[in-house]
């Protein structure tokens, strides 16, 4: 006989199974994790605003979106759920400048775009944050692009781009192996039609290349083969992967103690 309020027990048994779970709860099962794109209308019911305000966050770059073939917006999924986790709003979203000084620093390494009092009092201000605060302030740091592109490029692809996220962890420090399967990395603003003429890159929101446009040329990082730390987790830390997310948060955590 089975032993009372255990699994095997058809009473147990009974109540698990028969007990339906809210629609709501179904519908919104996953956290929206699945997606990697959005329509406003989503978007506004992820963040609980309306569509107009999700319109002029587009509008004002807060909040990066592409539009389709007939003209309609579709919002970045990695930038939505970051900017709904970071919720209730704690601030606007840093300068794209003060974002990469603000990684810079906490990888270790010297920024040479910012003077030395407002380098100090960034550090002041990264003192008093957490994880999810940090993804919120530096959210303007690229606008990312999704794209699919033929195994035979992906090598010569990740040559050429700045390597970050999954193209850049390691297993002695997010525990993690680095994934070969997909490439992303950072391009600098005027690069990026050139990389798609190139490796013939095509608009995908599940391919396996993800390029963050950004202006590095311009932030003296032109030399830059692979990203710190602290964006390569920074990076993880909005992935729609879970093991990612929770190894990019927990680096990040470290780096701000």
């Amino acid at each position: 006989l089975p032993r009372p309020g255990s699994t095997d027990d058809p009473v147990v048994h009974r109540h698990v199974t028969d007990r339906p779970l809210p629609v709501d709860i179904l519908s919104r099962l996953g956290d929206y994790l699945w997606m990697t794109q959005m329509t406003t209308a989503e978007a506004a019911d992820r963040l609980r605003v309306s569509q107009r305000q999700v319109q002029r966050m587009i509008a004002t770059g807060d909040l990066p979106a592409s539009r389709t073939a007939g003209s309609a917006w579709m919002v970045d999924a990695l930038a939505l759920n970051a900017m709904a986790r970071a919720r209730p709003a704690r601030g606007r979203p840093w300068s794209v400048t003060t974002a990469w000084a603000a990684l810079w620093q906490l990888s270790g390494l010297e920024e040479k775009w910012l003077d030395r009092r407002t380098a100090r009092r960034l550090a002041e201000r990264l003192a008093s944050l957490d994880a999810e605060a940090l993804l919120h302030a530096t959210r303007r740091r690229a606008v990312v692009h999704h794209f699919r592109a033929s195994e035979s490029f992906l090598e010569e692809l990740a040559a050429a781009v700045v390597r970050t996220g999954p193209s850049a962890m390691t297993p002695s420090t997010f525990g993690i192996e680095r994934d070969l399967t997909r490439i992303e990395g950072y391009c600098d603003d005027g690069a990026l039609s050139g990389l798609v003429r190139r490796f013939h890159l095509a608009d995908d929101a599940h391919g396996n290349v993800t390029l963050r446009n950004a202006p590095l040329l311009s932030l003296g990082l032109k030399d830059v083969t692979e990203m710190p730390t602290a964006v390569v987790a920074a990076d993880l830390a909005e992935s729609l992967e879970a093991r990612e997310r929770a190894a990019g948060l927990r680096v990040l955590e470290g780096l701000l103690r």
